[in-house]
């Protein structure tokens, strides 16, 4: 029973002190672009993100997160850490928040404001129309012209005034 126990009690023991340590557990390289994709290079000038980046720098950064996420850090926690060294600049994607909100919003508060100003000016042009066409129809009805006579005399009397002029 002793032996069983002391058995017991080791392989437990065992398990706790290496459940921390790494075996160099390999991280899919998918897993990888995924978090390397939203990260500029600045050994390249921040032009490619670090999974294009041929740089010895983007090679040495790639590394780091390579073992910050076989050491269990999110994909937020690794772009906080290169925020906080290489600044906003270094993310292929800015946090959407003050100036940068503004930036990735407006493009569509433009498209809205486009299609509210064309609505506009569709509505004063047919309300305008809509009242031209009253006030002739309003003209001709208080001339006292009554018959299709009267407004083909009237059509012609007008297109003759046209032609003298």
């Amino acid at each position: 029973m002793v032996v069983i126990r002391r058995t017991i009690f080791s392989v437990l023991f065992v398990l706790v002190l290496t459940s921390g340590m790494s075996y160099g557990k390999d991280i899919p390289l998918m897993q990888l672009e995924a978090v390397t994709d939203l990260i500029m290079s600045p050994g390249c000038s921040y032009i490619y993100t670090l999974t294009n980046c041929p740089s010895a720098e983007a090679v040495q950064m790639r590394e780091i997160v390579k073992d910050k996420l076989s050491n269990g850090e999110s994909k937020d926690e690794i772009l906080t850490y290169f925020e906080d060294i290489y600044g906003p600049r270094v993310l292929a994607q800015p946090k959407k928040k003050g100036f940068y909100f503004v930036a990735w919003w407006f493009p569509y508060f433009l498209i809205f404001d486009v299609f509210v100003l064309v609505g506009l000016i569709i509505y004063v042009w047919r309300k305008r129309g809509s009242a031209q066409s009253e006030a002739s129809v309003t003209s001709i009805s208080d001339s006292g012209v009554e018959s299709d006579e009267d407004i083909s005399r009237i059509i012609e009397e007008e297109v003759r005034k046209f032609r003298s002029e």
